[in-house]
């Protein structure tokens, strides 16, 4: 077993290493599993933006198709805090302005704001999974924060690449388990 910090630096050069091809293959992958996800009960969807030089895997593919067959679906996205690590989420239309912050996020500069209580379905980003569900991040706590502010029942959906590993050495009670991870080959639920 490895530890966080360990999964961390493997999963980042692994994605790295990916070549264009391959990502373009695996991104064409993530959405067709994606499609088999029934969103026709959802309301608010907090969706990710992909950091590109982490090779994050491409959301606005899944985007375009929520946009596209479940129109009522509201599409929410965030910008992050590094004072607190916390984030505020607002309403993605036609006119949210985007700016890509010093860490290679794109995130919007204003907007219509929703609170995290009112959003049921949030795409995950992360680096690797284990077979219980619990997730290796960036190590900020962004996303376990954002969870903590919204109902019980949200779905947690993380997109990988990568199939799940075994377990995470030092998961530990703060850590929130995603609800599924959708890989290019399956969809896992927890």
């Amino acid at each position: 077993m490895k530890s966080k910090k360990e999964l961390r630096q493997e999963f980042k050069l692994k994605r790295c290493q990916l070549s264009g091809e391959e990502e373009e293959r695996l991104n064409r992958d993530l959405l067709l599993q994606f499609q088999k996800i029934d969103l026709t009960a959802v309301k608010f969807m907090h969706v990710f933006l992909p950091i590109e030089k982490y090779h994050e895997p491409n959301t606005y593919s899944i985007i375009n198709y929520v946009k596209e067959f479940f129109p009522k679906v509201v599409l929410v996205v965030s910008r992050s805090n590094f004072a607190d690590y916390s984030m505020q989420h607002y309403i993605l239309d036609e006119q949210t302005v985007f700016e890509t912050n010093e860490w290679g996020i794109p995130e919007p500069i204003s907007g219509t704001e929703v609170l995290p209580t009112a959003i049921d379905f949030i795409l995950v980003p992360l680096l690797v999974f284990d077979v219980d569900g619990h997730r290796v991040g960036y190590g900020k706590g962004f996303y376990d924060r954002f969870f903590a502010l919204c109902a019980p029942e949200i779905q947690r959906v993380g997109l990988s690449f990568f199939n799940p590993i075994e377990r995470i050495a030092d998961r530990n009670e703060h850590d929130v388990r995603l609800t599924q991870a959708i890989t290019p080959n399956r969809i896992y639920s927890f």
